[in-house]
């Protein structure tokens, strides 16, 4: 799988002279040789356009010899410091800026050696500054374009000691001053740009985090954690439609902390809200993924066991409740301990999911007459 070009560790701060807060791209070797990849096609056409020019005695053919050794042996190096991953630990590991110093020389060589290249050098080098704007500093960017314009000025004055044509210098000089304006104008346009997008993802990021964390608020306790009584209303109907269609039995308890005013009196509310935390931690922790808990109200619960029958819920709850006598509550209150009772119950699907509940909320007060600290099995409908 090939790995994009984007940032794959944590951004850096641009420095004070690049003039920007958008963080500078760090790449890796890997994303390097991906841009090396796409980039090659360029060269091939520049190599393959230059020969052609020599079929129509537009190029000398030394020229393209020159062009085609300097863009084979440029390629072949990056490839071969890429691979070598000699790259990974220096300050630019994909070799960003020297692959675009590289693509600079490209376009000057070019600019120099070739007539016909004269009127879309500057067009090169301005897609090739628009394909790495963001990926380099403005210094960076600075230094190639201005480095690039420079070579190309003195490329313009040596030019009839290389050829026997003459050049108009008159319209050289606009087409390197309008370079030298459109560079920089296009830089700042392009970070804008950037910015403009930049933000708007940091704001898309932040608003589907707001709004899950407003969907789990919606369907979770915020005391306990647990699902609210809302979106445990929504699992049992649709664990009811399951029911009916596959006849596949499920198994729903409701649970109630023994003596819980008695804690809240004695101990404080404080203890009694660390107590239910605690008693949803234990419960969680113990419990199979596939069950789900919610807080019903107050100090009562309701736990769905899909897919199971009463002797397994059965022996699940009496798991439940060794685990929470056994916990260590004297954090939460000196002395303290915690039980529970709970109704037990397998609706049949044939009657509404209401009396159920009913059926189970009679077996818990039928566990709490019994003693308490018990599960009791709903009568049969």
């Amino acid at each position: 799988m090939s790995t994009p070009l984007l940032p794959t560790s944590p951004p850096k701060t641009a420095p004070s002279w690049a003039g920007t807060s958008v963080p500078i791209w760090q790449g890796t070797p890997q994303q390097g040789l991906q841009r090396l990849q796409i980039t090659v096609l360029p060269y091939c056409i520049g190599i393959a356009s230059a020969y052609a020019g020599v079929t129509v005695q537009a190029v000398p053919l030394w020229a393209a010899h020159a062009l085609a050794m300097w863009c084979a042996s440029g390629l072949l190096l990056f490839w071969a410091l890429l691979r070598s991953d000699l790259t990974r630990f220096s300050r630019d590991p994909a070799l960003i800026f020297p692959q675009v110093l590289f693509g600079c020389c490209t376009v000057v060589l070019s600019y120099t050696l070739i007539d016909a290249a004269r009127g879309l050098a500057l067009l090169w080098l301005c897609l090739l500054m628009l394909f790495d704007i963001h990926r380099l500093t403005t210094r960076q960017l600075v230094l190639a374009s201005l480095g690039s314009l420079t070579l190309m000025f003195v490329a313009t004055l040596i030019h009839d000691d290389l050829h026997d044509t003459k050049i108009d210098l008159i319209s050289e000089w606009i087409s390197l001053g309008t370079g030298a304006i459109v560079m920089p104008v296009m830089r700042q346009v392009s970070l804008k740009s950037y910015q403009m997008r930049h933000q708007m993802l940091t704001q898309r990021a932040t608003l589907a985090q707001t709004v899950a964390n407003l969907e789990r608020a919606s369907a979770h306790d915020a005391l306990t954690g647990l699902f609210n009584r809302h979106h445990m209303q929504a699992l049992l109907d649709e664990e009811v439609r399951r029911l009916r269609r596959t006849e596949q039995a499920f198994c729903l308890a409701i649970i109630d902390l023994d003596h819980f005013k008695q804690i809240n009196d004695r101990h404080g509310h404080a203890v009694g809200d660390a107590v239910l935390k605690g008693f949803a931690q234990v419960a969680r922790a113990h419990l199979p993924d596939t069950d789900h808990l919610a807080r019903w109200g107050g100090e009562e619960f309701l736990l769905l066991m899909p897919e199971t029958g009463l002797p397994t819920a059965q022996q699940r709850l009496d798991a439940l409740q060794q685990h929470i006598l056994n916990h260590d509550w004297s954090t939460q209150g000196e002395g303290l301990s915690v039980s529970f009772s709970a109704g037990l119950c397998e609706p049949g699907g044939r009657v509404p999911l209401h009396r159920d509940l009913e059926r189970a909320d009679r077996a818990l007060y039928k566990a709490k007459a019994q003693g308490r600290a018990r599960t009791v099995l709903a009568d049969r409908t």
